[in-house]
């Protein structure tokens, strides 16, 4: 039996004066900026200086003191008969590892169900050609999905018992395919109906063929629209070129584009909700491009970085950069953004860091299928090309048009919800996934957050684990620091709790 040391300050009789190191529970840490990170499974976290994470790992933490109970209430250690885990009494030595357990399974709730997101690629082809594309898109004939082929795949998405279900419409540019966009919107609708799902329906678009009737469509059939904007007009239409006229600025379009929805849904109180991928072009720019977001009168920004995948890696001397040269990006461009909410000069949240800190503060999962353990591939997002071919995920859609159809599982029509879901491609990507099966996530303090993406492991390196460190995860552990590190300040914390509740 371990011993406990007598001290004066003991305060109550039923408590160890210090609690012993066999009672902490599992957790990971990391030294970050002069203080230790800890975090365990369910995604509790603290600070600890040098001396009290010496204190903690040697079982000298006195358990009335502030630290002590810190760590009590955020599941770090166990103490019989002390208050623990968000305020519940603990009676029995084994009261926090099972309220521990119902938290994580509310985590993990995501396995529970089956997939919700659903992405249909109408067509591969584009009028635009975006530097960063992964899918290789053009304005090719023959890639267009027919009605046939559309009923066949909303056959396999309505077969998905998940009550909620997401359709997403994606290409190429899926507006160019126009009536089977018209027909899967309306028969989706419909089937709803009859079958009591609930389905959301969003379209992913330049904007650049956008009319007026286009418009009406889209908002009588509540079809919320995402698109991207990559900051102000030289550096938008530089990285977002038309395929066929050089002299037409792809930015005018998204613009016009963005104000007549705006417009349009006024009702729904839509303000605008852009995608910023970045690229070599943005580097060192980021205020400049947030300016233009202000300009806008933008609600919000999803600052994403590039993917070495596809057609976008041969051009990666181009257009790419290292995960330091993008975290330098980010943190400059969400900075500013913090410091134009703080001042009340501006509001606006960027989608990045409200998904990680949903993760944190909240301890659910945000629908966020890129950054869970297993990820979404199969499980949580399945993507249909225009052939009615079925894919894990959207990435290993777009790797198949480059060629590869190593994340193929089957085919819409040919393949029921059963077989595809339960294919052996399915089931590999989601056993490579899991975050605990990766010797470089194991021990990292913000498992807990993270996830996995067994296609770009599988595009560096030929196979599904990883590798190390790699670059998505130099980029996420980086962000990471960066979120943590400013939430020492009081003010920041509290806007960013305030981002995490946001949708």
């Amino acid at each position: 039996m371990q011993k406990t040391r007598k001290t004066k300050q003991k305060t109550d009789k039923n408590l160890p004066s210090d609690i012993p190191a066999g009672n902490a529970g599992y957790f990971r840490f990391k030294e970050l900026d002069g203080k230790y990170l800890l975090t365990n499974d369910v995604g509790h976290y603290i600070f600890l200086s040098r001396t009290d994470f010496g204190k903690f790992v040697s079982g000298k933490i006195p358990a009335d003191s502030e630290k002590g109970k810190a760590l009590a209430e955020n599941g770090f250690i166990n103490i019989p008969g002390e208050v623990s885990v968000h305020g519940d009494k603990n009676p029995e030595p084994d009261f926090m590892l099972n309220a521990m357990a119902s938290q994580w399974l509310s985590k993990k709730n995501f396995l529970l169900h089956a997939p919700s997101l659903h992405i249909i690629v109408l067509t591969r082809r584009c009028n635009l050609a975006c530097v960063y594309c992964h899918a290789n898109a053009g304005m090719q004939g023959g890639t267009d999905m027919t009605k046939a082929t559309a009923r066949k795949v909303l056959d396999t998405i309505f077969s998905c018992p998940s009550r909620g279900i997401t359709i997403e419409l994606q290409g190429g540019e899926p507006t160019l395919n126009w009536p089977v966009l018209t027909y899967i919107v309306t028969e989706a609708r419909e089937r709803a109906v009859k079958t009591g799902k609930n389905v959301v329906l969003s379209l992913v678009s330049n904007l650049s063929t956008l009319t007026d009737d286009k418009v009406e469509f889209l908002r009588l059939n509540k079809v919320s629209v995402c698109t991207s904007l990559d900051g102000h007009r030289a550096l938008h239409s530089k990285n977002r070129p038309f395929a066929l006229n050089s002299e037409k600025s792809s930015y005018d379009y998204a613009v016009k584009g963005i104000k007549a929805l705006r417009k349009a849904f006024a009702e729904e109180k839509y303000s605008g909700d852009a995608l910023l991928t970045v690229t070599r072009h943005s580097l060192g720019k980021a205020k400049q491009i947030i300016n233009d977001y202000k300009r806008l009168k933008m609600e919000s920004i999803f600052i994403r970085f590039l993917n070495p995948y596809g057609s976008a890696k041969e051009k990666w001397e181009e257009t790419g950069y290292s995960p330091e040269e993008f975290l330098k990006f980010y943190k400059e461009a969400l900075s500013y953004i913090i410091e134009l909410n703080l001042s009340g000069e501006y509001s606006i949240i960027e989608h990045t860091a409200r998904i990680l800190l949903c993760k944190i503060f909240r301890k659910t999962d945000p629908g966020y299928v890129d950054l869970r353990s297993p990820c979404g591939a199969a499980i949580g997002q399945i993507a249909y090309n225009y052939d009615g071919s079925v894919y894990t995920c959207d990435e290993g859609r777009m790797l198949a048009a480059m060629g590869d159809e190593t994340f193929c599982i089957g085919k819409a029509g040919k393949d029921d919800y059963n077989k595809l879901i339960s294919s052996p491609v399915a089931k590999c990507v989601v056993t490579a996934s899991l975050a605990d099966l990766q010797p470089a996530c194991s021990s990292c303090v913000y498992q807990p957050y993270c996830g996995v993406c067994p296609v770009l492991n599988y595009s560096e390196h030929g196979d599904l684990f990883m590798h190390g460190m790699n670059y998505r995860c130099r980029i996420y552990s980086g962000i990471f620091d960066y979120l943590f590190t400013l939430m020492k300040d009081k003010k920041i914390l509290k806007l960013f709790r305030e981002w995490a509740v946001r949708k």
